[in-house]
């Protein structure tokens, strides 16, 4: 069982976790806890440790939350960013979390840098990640800081407006061409500066039950 405080770091770090993608070092918890010395934030450490429901390694960010039973936890938290369009990119790009999903750790490996969103529009109808189709209001997660390749379907930021789109470099421009059974859709031409306006790379699509 765990005492009051000690839930109360428990839940201070998995609050930070959902909401930054990352554990908070021994400063940033003291200063969520209110608690002066970084030595008080260990003592509580030390316990939720020997309990089983956290392992800490030597990195500044080394706290890695369990299941409560001394495994480690099976889902990585994501947040949800908001919605872009496989379509027209009218839905102005802001990065706005309306909340999170839980992904197993075999679909994604890392959650340092990814987030998902929420598709809207038929212009990726017909491709697949991973034999899950770009539908509307299906999630798409996306990737950060990685290398894009022809064939790559891309999170776009054009017009300050977000927009999924199948990624081909031509020999003077960048071409974000649809891949849809509605013919309404066209490629977009750009400039070929990927790091003006490429966000990440979709590395996963889940189906959303809701819809």
């Amino acid at each position: 069982m765990l005492t009051q405080k000690q839930q109360l770091v428990l839940n201070a770090i998995q609050s930070y976790i959902n909401e930054n993608d990352q554990p908070p070092t021994l400063s940033e918890l003291s200063e969520l806890l209110g608690i002066k010395t970084k030595r008080g934030v260990v003592k509580h450490l030390d316990a939720l440790e020997k309990k089983g429901y956290l392992y800490r390694t030597s990195k500044p960010r080394g706290i890695i939350l369990t299941n409560g039973s001394g495994s480690i936890s099976d889902t990585f938290s994501v947040p949800i960013l908001g919605y872009a369009n496989a379509g027209a990119p009218l839905v102005f790009a802001e990065e706005d979390i309306i909340g999170s999903i839980k992904i197993d750790r075999d679909l994604i490996k890392d959650s340092k840098n990814t987030f998902a969103l929420i598709v809207k529009g038929d212009s990726m109808n017909l491709r697949e990640v991973n034999k899950v189709p770009i539908l509307d209001r299906n999630y798409v997660v996306i990737e950060k800081n990685t290398n894009i390749n022809d064939g790559d379907v891309v999170l776009a930021v054009v017009d300050n407006a977000a927009t999924i789109k199948t990624f081909k470099r031509s020999q003077n421009s960048v071409i974000l061409y649809p891949e849809s059974n509605n013919p309404i859709h066209s490629p977009i031409y750009l400039k070929d500066d990927v790091a003006g306006f490429i966000n990440g790379k979709v590395i996963a699509v889940l189906e959303n039950p809701v819809y």
